[in-house]
C-alpha cells in the first residue's frame, strides 16, 4: 500500500497460517494469563476481566440475534437461555438470602430491571420475590423491593404504561448517563465526551483535570433533573443522543476541530468517510488512489465494531418510527423526537 493509503490508527494485525492453529495461541495465552493473575498480578488480572468482559458482551449479542433470527447454531441459543436462566436466577435468589447487602448495592442503580422478560411461568414467579410491588395504575409503590430495586434511579415511570423496549433501554441510558451528580474523574480519559464543549465553550481551552473539573461543574450547575427543568436538559440530551445514536455526519460535526483529525476517534464513532473527506481535501489523489484508500477506509472500520445509527437497528419499535420518513435525516429526526418525549416523561415532577 502506498504511503497517501496508509492510515495509521494504532492497531497491528497479525496474520496466522491456520485457525486452528490461532484457536490454539488465544488459549495458551489465556492460560498464562490466567495463571499471571491467579498469582497476584494486577495487570494480569484486570486484563482478564476486561477479556471476559467484552467475551460476555458479545456473547450476550449473538445469543440474541441467533435466537430472534431462529438460526440454527452450535448450541441452540434458546437452549443455553434457558441454562443460564436455571442457574442465573436461583443464583439470585441466593445471594438475596445470604448477601442482602451486597446485591443491594447493584439493585439500586439497576434501570434495566423493567424491561426484565423471563422464559419460564414458574422462574418468573419466583424472580417477582424481588421486584417492587405497583398499586394498580401503576404509578406508586405499595411495597417496596427486598434488595431495594431501582430506589436509586434519577427517573420515575408508569409500571403499567412504560413500553419497555428498546427505545426504552436507550432514553433510560442517556439519562441514567447524564443526570448529575458527577465525579471529575468521570470526565479524565473518556471519549464519550467529546460532544460537550458545543454546550460549554471554556472547556474547549482546557486540558485534562482542569477539563475535568470544570465539565463536572458545568453539569453539576443545571441541578435537579426534573419535568419542570427538562426544557434546560433538552439540548444536552440531544448533543448525547446524537453522539452516541445518531448519523455519521452529525456525530462528526459534534467533536472538537482536533478531534476531527483523529482517524482512531472517527473509526470509534463510525465517521471515518467524514473524516476522509478532509483527508482528500489536503492530500490530492487520482481517482483510482481514492478508491484505494476508501477501500482500506472501509477493510480497518470493521475492526472497530461502531455503532450502527439507531435507525439501523432492525426492531419493530424503530421501524415503525422511520417508516415515516424517507431521509436519512428525517428518520433520525423522528427517532430523536421520540426519545425526548420518553426522556421528559421519565423525568421526575420535582
Amino acid at each position: 500500500m502506498t504511503a497517501a493509503c496508509h492510515f495509521s490508527t494504532g492497531i497491528k494485525s497479525k496474520n496466522s497460517k491456520s485457525e486452528i492453529r490461532l484457536v490454539q495461541k488465544i488459549y495458551s495465552l489465556l492460560s498464562q494469563l490466567k495463571k499471571k493473575a491467579a498469582q497476584g498480578d494486577e495487570e494480569s488480572e484486570q486484563d482478564l476481566f476486561n477479556f471476559r468482559d467484552n467475551i460476555t458482551s458479545e456473547f450476550q449479542k449473538h445469543l440474541s440475534q441467533t435466537a430472534k433470527s431462529g438460526q440454527p447454531d452450535y448450541g441452540p441459543p434458546i437452549r443455553v437461555i434457558l441454562e443460564i436462566a436455571d442457574w442465573a436466577i436461583p443464583l439470585l435468589l441466593w445471594l438475596t438470602e445470604h448477601q442482602r447487602e451486597n446485591v443491594k448495592k447493584r439493585a439500586r442503580n439497576r434501570w434495566t430491571w423493567p424491561a426484565y422478560i423471563h422464559l419460564s411461568k414458574r422462574e418468573q414467579n419466583r424472580y417477582k420475590k424481588l421486584l417492587p410491588k405497583y398499586n394498580k395504575t401503576g404509578t406508586k409503590i405499595v411495597e417496596a423491593s427486598p434488595i431495594e430495586l431501582g430506589s436509586n434511579l434519577p427517573f420515575q415511570f408508569n409500571a403499567n404504561l412504560t413500553k419497555c423496549d428498546y427505545l426504552f433501554q436507550v432514553a433510560a441510558s442517556a439519562i441514567d448517563y447524564l443526570v448529575p451528580p458527577y465525579d471529575s474523574s468521570k470526565f479524565l480519559h473518556s471519549r464519550s465526551w467529546l460532544w460537550l464543549p458545543n454546550h460549554h465553550k471554556p472547556l474547549l481551552k482546557l486540558n485534562r483535570e482542569a477539563y475535568a473539573i470544570e465539565a463536572a461543574n458545568f453539569l453539576n450547575s443545571f441541578g435537579k433533573f426534573t419535568r419542570e427543568s427538562f426544557p434546560k436538559w433538552k439540548p444536552v440530551f440531544e448533543s448525547y443522543l446524537t453522539f452516541r445514536h445518531g448519523l455519521p455526519e452529525d456525530k462528526f460535526e459534534l467533536f472538537p476541530k482536533e478531534w476531527q483529525s483523529n482517524l482512531d476517534v472517527c473509526f470509534r464513532h463510525g465517521a471515518e468517510i467524514q473524516w476522509f473527506e478532509i483527508y482528500k481535501r489536503k492530500n490530492r489523489m487520482t481517482a483510482a488512489k481514492e478508491a484505494e484508500c476508501l477501500a482500506d477506509l472501509q477493510a480497518k472500520s470493521k475492526l472497530y465494531h461502531a455503532s450502527p445509527p439507531l435507525q439501523n437497528v432492525d426492531l419493530p419499535e424503530i421501524l415503525k418510527i422511520v417508516e415515516r420518513k424517507k431521509s436519512d435525516h428525517g428518520q433520525w429526526n423522528e427517532l430523536k423526537m421520540e426519545l425526548l418525549k420518553r426522556i421528559e416523561n421519565l423525568a421526575p415532577d420535582s
